[in-house]
């Protein structure tokens, strides 16, 4: 039951992150049941790519909408669904939750993604 409040509260990151799935020129589309995610493979994050040091991103999620780059691996899909539950467990507030921690301690020693990289066992990319 939590986890579809959760999503419900979540909805506006979910549809926000469906526009940017769907600029992104998508391949395909997939569901994970258990996070209520929907992953969608794209063709370019070429909308993103402009922003200083994010050149060779891979994923990128916003809200339950997980978008796959063309160089994402299954371990990247797994640090992805990782921020889909950090989502759940903090819904509505976790983008700004997670944007004042990148403020504060950097994208790299941000808490979600240390976590996220530590449980899925995905690369940084420098």
């Amino acid at each position: 039951m939590k986890r579809y409040l959760a999503f419900i509260l979540n909805l506006p990151w979910t549809i926000i992150g469906l526009v940017l799935a769907i600029i992104s020129l998508p391949k395909s589309m997939q569901f994970s049941s258990q996070e209520l995610g929907i992953i969608v493979y794209v063709r370019s994050f070429w909308w993103y790519t402009w922003l200083p040091s994010k050149k060779g991103i891979r994923a990128i999620t916003n809200g339950h909408v997980i978008s796959l780059g063309p160089t994402a691996d299954i371990k990247d899909c797994q640090h992805e669904l990782i921020h889909v539950e950090q989502s759940i467990r903090e819904p509505l507030i976790h983008p700004f939750l997670y944007s004042w921690q990148s403020f504060r301690h950097g994208y790299r020693n941000n808490k979600y993604e240390v976590e996220a990289y530590t449980k899925s066992g995905s690369r940084f990319a420098e």
